[in-house]
């Protein structure tokens, strides 16, 4: 009463035939993730080495500084963060980075009459920062930008 020898060779079979079909399918979708990834970092890489960012435009008024600059380099997300003086003040979705576009930032409270010098930061999606000093010019009663760096995050190898 019990399974032939054919019988019990057919379930084995089978098993093995499921088994191998489960460890493919693993191995395939591990593989499309790597891809992916590859593919995401040499996007990030990129844009990285494209990023460039000009300044059209310090303006203010009683409390804010805004600034316009236009956007140089390859198209990324447009959330950006902006720092006044080390202090976080705000994030600001600008929908994409689209090269040759300009774009305006309010900073509140970035209006500093005293003549201190103040250091204004952005943060970009793609791990890049724009940042520039600039002080109150009370002889000329304007801002003056003394200082503007870019800087990308670099691979150590």
């Amino acid at each position: 009463m019990g399974f032939s020898v054919s019988a019990s060779a057919a379930i084995i079979f089978i098993s093995f035939l499921i088994a191998a079909s489960t460890l493919y399918t693993a191995w395939d979708n591990s593989y499309s993730s790597v891809q992916a990834a590859r593919e995401d970092w040499y996007s990030l890489r990129l844009s990285q080495l494209h990023f460039d960012v000009e300044l059209l435009g310090f303006l203010y008024n009683s409390t804010d500084v805004i600034i316009t600059f236009e956007y140089l380099g390859q198209t990324i997300s447009g959330n950006v963060v902006v720092l006044h003086n080390g202090t976080y003040v705000s994030s600001v979705d600008l929908g994409y980075l689209i090269p040759n576009n300009n774009y305006t930032i309010t900073v509140k409270g970035g209006a500093d009459e005293s003549g201190a010098t103040n250091t204004l930061v952005l943060a970009f999606d793609n791990g890049c920062i724009w940042g520039m000093t600039y002080y109150y010019n009370s002889t000329n009663s304007v801002y003056d930008v003394t200082g503007i760096s870019t800087q990308c995050p670099t691979e150590v190898s």
